[in-house]
Order: structure tokens, then C-alpha cells, then sequence
């Protein structure tokens, strides 16, 4: 296809769900381009570096495959350099993992690096409104004051972001009332001696804390002391939602000293990240939501549940969605 044909394609999101989509567009011809308001990709493949360049993955803390696309998408992204098994020690009590954990090979916001390679993505750009016009569509940014117009839109926000996006624009919004996403406090903690504990990563199934995970323990995450992750349950996160970060890590840090039955080591570093959408509960139930006539599809994990994968299979389902429409 050659491009002066092609259509004009907004993505708004340089997620899992975003950057398949785009990806799979470009090898069809197309050039979408990808509209993010962080200052990076991966959306919750997350890595956050200090001012001292010590590095946390604070959000999704691996990724497993199920689907043989994402299995194949797994091994070429290793074969690449830009995946890697991770292997934690676990506490003796703990069952073995049913699938390999994935992580990115230095930080899991490089685990979509070579999809994004070759798009036309912007960051810092914070869509403010959509609208239909004349048979196309009117996308405004925070960043600028004049409206770029594009012949087909992809969302791939979390639902409750899409469905502020969608009000009074589409009526696929009323859809999305559906689907529930639980929030995640992470709390990154920098210790100036090892914690004592005799395993690597845990999940706990009561409390305020569920899950932690030791980040040396992780290929290629640099930094200096003993670095945890500590991830606070969906139900205390939604309780403590509006709470001052830190708040949150003097709760947290109290809470994790009674999981772990130790004394924490002196703290270094210590930060809290709220994230307001981290886990789904209610899935839609289906790859995606499209309104074909009005060239806008929306997606993304919540469709189908909480993995990355599942934010995978929905960006594939759209690109072919958006293919056949062309």
C-alpha cells in the first residue's frame, strides 16, 4: 500500500495494546501514529530509574504466554535481547510457577522496545478530546492548540480513561460501564543492608501487602543496595486510594516489617506509585470494541482480563479488525 493511499491512524496509548496494534498496522503498510501522555512506552510495563540511576520495575512484574502468538513473540523478543527469564527464589511453601516468568532484560519498559522501533510515536502528548467530523476524526492534545485529524482512532486507555474520552462521542461508551479495574499502591524501597528474608519474590494472600519482590534478583535492573518492590493488595489500594504517598509507604513499610517477621534495614530510598487502573476485575469479555462506520476501536487488557498478554491478544484483534476495513 502506498502511503499517500493510506488512511490516516490515531493510536492513543504506547501499551501492550498500542504498540501490538501499531506494530501489526506497519507490516500491513499502514503508519499509525501512537499519541502517549507519559514520557516513555510500556504503559504498565514500568520502569522507574532514581535521580541516582537505580532502577525499579514498579509495575507489571512479569509476563507469562499462553497464546502461541505471544509464545513466538516471547522467544523473538529474547532471541533480540530484549526478554529474559526471570527466576526468583520463591518461599519453600509456594508452588512453582505453571509458566515461565518473563521480564524485561534491563527494566520491563524494554520488553516492547523492538515493536516500537519503527513507529511514529509521541510522548508527552495527552489527548484532551475527540470528535467526530466530516467523516473523520478531531483529536486534540493538552500540549497543543490546533486539532490534528486522522480517518480512524484507536483507544487503548483503561476503560474508565476510553470511556472519558468516548462521552457524548460514541455510543460504545455505555459498553464500557462493564468492566472493573481494581488500583495497586507500589511502594520501591532502596535498603542500605540485605532484608533477611530467605526468598526473592512472594505473594501473600491476606493483609495489606500482596506481593514483593527482591529487584537485584532481576537481569539487567542496575542499582546499588538491597531494591524491593512491594505491591499493596486491590482492596487496601482501593481504601487508601486518595492517601498521600507517604502515607501510603509509612503504612506499608509498617505492614511489610509484620509480613516478613523482620526489622527493616535502614531505608535509602523509598518511593510510592499509585496506580489508579493496575488490575482487572471485571473483563468485557471480548478482544475488543469496535464501531466499524465510525472507524473507532477500543481495547486493551480489560477486554479479556488482567495479563499483559491479554493486552496482547486485544491489539493483534484490532490491527486485523482495522486491516479488513481497509
Amino acid at each position: 500500500m502506498h502511503d499517500h493511499a493510506s488512511p490516516r491512524i490515531a493510536i492513543i496509548g504506547a501499551g501492550t495494546a498500542g504498540l501490538t496494534c501499531a506494530h501489526q498496522l506497519r507490516q500491513q503498510g499502514l503508519s499509525p501514529v501512537i499519541f502517549e501522555k507519559s514520557r516513555g512506552i510500556g504503559g504498565r510495563l514500568a520502569t522507574r530509574r532514581t535521580d541516582h540511576g537505580d532502577a525499579y520495575d514498579h509495575g507489571a512484574q512479569f509476563v507469562t504466554a499462553r497464546d502461541p502468538a505471544f509464545v513466538d513473540l516471547l522467544a523473538n523478543l529474547q532471541q533480540a535481547g530484549a526478554a529474559a527469564e526471570w527466576l526468583p527464589r520463591l518461599p519453600k511453601q509456594a508452588p512453582r510457577p505453571a509458566h515461565t516468568w518473563w521480564i524485561g532484560a534491563s527494566g520491563m519498559s524494554s520488553l516492547l522496545k523492538p515493536l516500537a522501533a519503527s513507529l511514529d510515536v509521541r510522548l508527552r502528548a495527552t489527548v484532551s478530546g475527540l470528535r467526530r467530523h466530516a467523516g473523520r476524526w478531531e483529536l486534540r492534545l493538552v500540549e497543543q492548540d490546533h486539532a490534528e485529524h486522522f480517518d480512524a482512532i484507536v483507544i487503548t486507555a483503561p476503560a474508565p480513561q476510553a470511556r472519558a474520552l468516548l462521552a457524548g462521542v460514541s455510543p460504545l461508551v455505555d459498553v464500557l460501564e462493564r468492566v472493573d479495574i481494581a488500583p495497586c499502591w507500589a511502594a520501591m524501597l532502596g535498603f542500605d543492608a540485605p532484608l533477611d528474608v530467605p526468598f526473592e519474590a512472594a505473594r501473600f494472600d491476606a493483609g495489606p501487602i500482596a506481593w514483593i519482590a527482591r529487584q537485584s534478583s532481576r537481569s539487567g535492573l542496575v542499582g546499588r543496595g538491597d531494591r524491593w518492590l512491594a505491591n499493596a493488595a486491590p482492596e487496601w489500594s482501593a481504601d487508601h486510594l486518595e492517601h498521600s504517598p507517604d502515607e501510603v509507604l509509612t503504612l506499608m513499610q509498617a505492614a511489610l516489617a509484620e509480613r516478613t517477621g523482620v526489622a527493616l534495614p535502614p531505608i535509602a530510598f523509598a518511593q510510592a506509585h499509585r496506580w489508579r487502573y493496575a488490575m482487572t476485575t471485571r473483563p468485557l469479555g471480548q478482544p475488543m470494541l469496535a464501531d466499524a462506520s465510525a472507524r473507532l476501536w477500543v481495547g486493551g487488557d480489560w477486554c479479556l482480563g488482567a495479563r499483559v498478554e491479554n493486552a496482547f491478544q486485544s491489539g493483534l484483534a484490532m490491527a486485523q479488525a482495522i486491516g479488513a476495513a481497509w
